[in-house]
Order: structure tokens, then sequence, then C-alpha cells
């Protein structure tokens, strides 16, 4: 399928792995320009010269902590001097991981705001003149499943995914006068190495494959690349009327209606 992607100017936020980094191949195997987004120099420029390999010079990298307001406007500098506007902007950074297991820890759910919603609400801020810039502009938030259904995970994170849904919806309507459509996408549980499961599971394999294949009417952990796929396409031509949606894509975990 065509999905009109081509030579579109493409940011994703933190995806020097994981679901940023396969989102980011299947947008440059569409034909997209698409600059890749880090903090870990070394490692950036690792991924940025692997994919420059295959793609040629439609990869650029910026090494920047988006966390950090000062980074985060050297990052959108860097996509004007590069693009003049934006066409798509995926905001994949977060994480779920906690640091105790205190679940009321004021200091947490700060935390978890701080990577999970505040990070896109700068971002999004920065970015919003050149996206009006754009063609056809869109925005891709990423939640979780946990904003939906009670499952084992940190409450503030639960809590911030759900901050990301709700942004999502809010933001479909202000910006649709801009001409922005923004989608968001629940990701299940996606197994990367290098990732949190993959954390969980170097410890508990036998229990973590016990959960997945009870929990998971799929009996898998989800591929980055299924989350990718679904961006791509919320974020091409093809979804041109689909704007304040959300894809839950957990191989059929919820089991709310």
């Amino acid at each position: 399928m065509e999905l009109g992607l081509k030579d579109k100017r493409i940011l994703i936020t933190a995806s020097s792995n994981g679901i940023g980094l396969e989102t980011a191949r299947v947008f440059l195997e569409e034909g997209a320009r698409v600059i890749i987004n880090g903090r870990n120099q070394d490692k950036l420029d690792r991924v940025k010269s692997e994919l420059a390999s295959h793609y040629g010079d439609r990869v650029k990298a910026f090494c920047g902590n988006m966390l950090d307001d000062m980074a985060i406007e050297e990052c959108v500098s860097f996509v004007r001097e590069q693009y003049k506007g934006l066409d798509i902007l995926v905001c994949n950074l977060g994480s779920g991981k906690p640091l105790n297991k205190a679940q009321l820890d004021e200091s947490e759910w700060q935390r978890f705001y701080d990577i999970n919603v505040m990070s896109s609400v700068s971002i999004l801020n920065e970015a919003h003149p050149l996206l009006c810039d754009g063609n056809e502009p869109c925005v891709v938030l990423i939640s979780s499943i946990v904003s939906k259904e009670v499952l084992s995970a940190p409450i503030g994170y639960a809590t911030a995914k759900s901050a990301i849904r709700t942004m999502s919806k809010y933001l479909s309507r202000e910006w649709a006068d801009d001409g922005i459509r923004v989608n968001c996408v629940l990701p299940g549980n996606i197994y990367f190495e290098g990732g949190r499961w993959d954390e969980l599971k170097n410890s508990d394999e036998e229990g973590v494959m016990s959960y997945i294949k009870s929990a998971v009417p799929m009996k898998r952990f989800g591929k980055p690349e299924e989350i990718a796929n679904a961006i791509a396409f919320l974020s091409s031509d093809r979804a041109s009327f689909i704007t304040g949606a959300e894809l839950v894509i957990d191989g059929g975990q919820i089991s709310s209606i």
C-alpha cells in the first residue's frame, strides 16, 4: 500500500532504539526524510551510520536530552535549519521503570510526568510553528494500555500515560484549525533488546513468559516494528480523516469493551 510518505519531513524523539528506531526505519523505507534523536552521542552515531548505509542522507541525527528545555530548543532549531518545516512529529520518549516500590512517592510521580508527559508538552509547544509550515502535518503521541486498564505498572506511570491520551484528544481539537492531525498509539507489551521487558525477562524469564502467555491472547510479546507500522499509517495520507483517535496494539490484552 502506498502511504504517501515520500519526502515527508519527520522528527522522532528518543529514536536510537526500540519503537523509535523501528519507526524511523519504516518511514525511511517509505522514502521519507527522518531526524532521529537520542542523548548518547556514540550510540546515536552508530545508529545513524547503520541507517545511512541503507538510506543515505535522508537520515539525520540530533543528540540531546528531550527533558532539557535548551536541548529541545536546539533540536527544533536543527529541524528548522534542515527542513524549514515539519510534516510529522512522533513523541516517543517515555519510561515506566520505577526507582522504588513506593506507589505514592511524589518524586517518582514527578519523574514519570517529566519523562512521559512534560517532554512531549515541551517539544509540541516548541515545534508547533514548524508543523504549521508542514505539508498535511500530524503528530503521533505514545501512551500505553496501562492508561486504560489496571495492570502491573507503577501508578505514577499509568497516570502519566493517561495524561498523554487526554492531551492527544484535546490537542486534536485545538490544532485542527491549523490543519494538524493528532493521534495516540497505546502499545501493549513490546519486547526489544535493552528495553524494560528485556530487563525483566533477564531477571525472571519463566515468570515473565508465564505472564505473557496468560495475559495476552496472542501469547507473545509485540514487536517494535508492529507499533512502527501503525505510527506510519496514522501519519500517512491513508489516515487523512483520522484525528483525536486512539489505536490499541496489544495482542488482545485489554479486556474492557
